[in-house]
């Protein structure tokens, strides 16, 4: 099964029994996550090349995004969290293109907002291979273009169900990434930002494993 697929019955699943005052939040949190993506997976305003910004290991050390990429291309994937099933069902999909990535000298890392001392515990659950990393502000996030603030009535929501952002969140505030895929060339230019207004999508990892693999392969010919 595709993972839009598993993240689209996942949705599915979840909001099945939702009265129509949930409904309406949810439509109103599409409204407003609609200000930084679209329906075709356009990412409404994002960087031309990613900047260098500080994350977060587990084990608490600073590193920049460029020390990360290492010069190679890169993929750059952003999580809401691996508290949200959406994301924890998407890592999982995108570790199965991580050793062919790797072996073609692609980078591969995750960026999630939240606390960097629950990194090592979502990595080994999640039997990742990949970097996760903590954007302690969500500037990176921000500089990317996918750095959502939640909305007051998705707050209570997210309250209802015992979910915090104020205590999962390094950056300590009610706000999110999209769930963003950002394709990278060795020069550090974009090639491709993806992400959609509602966390029951994503790029497949097949199209992100063929594209980059191109990526590879232009870079050691060139």
């Amino acid at each position: 099964m595709s993972l839009n697929k598993r993240l689209k019955f996942l949705g599915d699943t979840m909001w099945r029994n939702a009265c129509c005052e949930d409904q309406q939040v949810r439509d109103l949190a599409l409204q407003n996550q609609s200000q930084y993506a679209t329906e075709e997976g356009r990412i409404v305003n994002h960087p031309e090349s990613v900047p260098d910004i500080e994350l977060i290991s587990a084990d608490g050390n600073r590193q920049s995004v460029h020390s990360l990429i290492e010069g190679k291309p890169a993929v750059v994937l952003f999580f809401r969290g691996s508290w949200c099933p959406y994301s924890t069902t998407s890592m999982r999909a995108l570790e199965g293109i991580r050793v062919d990535l790797s072996r073609h000298g692609v980078a591969m890392i995750g960026v999630t907002p939240q606390r960097h001392i629950t990194l090592a515990a979502a990595t080994s659950r999640n039997a990742l291979g990949y970097p996760l990393l903590t954007d302690p502000e969500q500037a990176f996030a921000e500089a990317m273009g996918v750095r959502v603030k939640i909305i007051d009535e998705m707050i209570n929501m997210y309250q209802c169900q015992g979910f915090d952002l104020t205590k999962l969140n390094e950056s300590g505030d009610w706000s999110l990434p999209l769930e963003a895929t950002f394709l990278v060339d060795s020069s550090g230019q974009v090639v491709e930002a993806n992400a959609y207004p509602y966390p029951t999508r994503r790029m497949e990892p097949e199209e992100i494993r063929g594209r980059m693999l191109a990526l590879a392969d232009q870079r050691q010919f060139a």
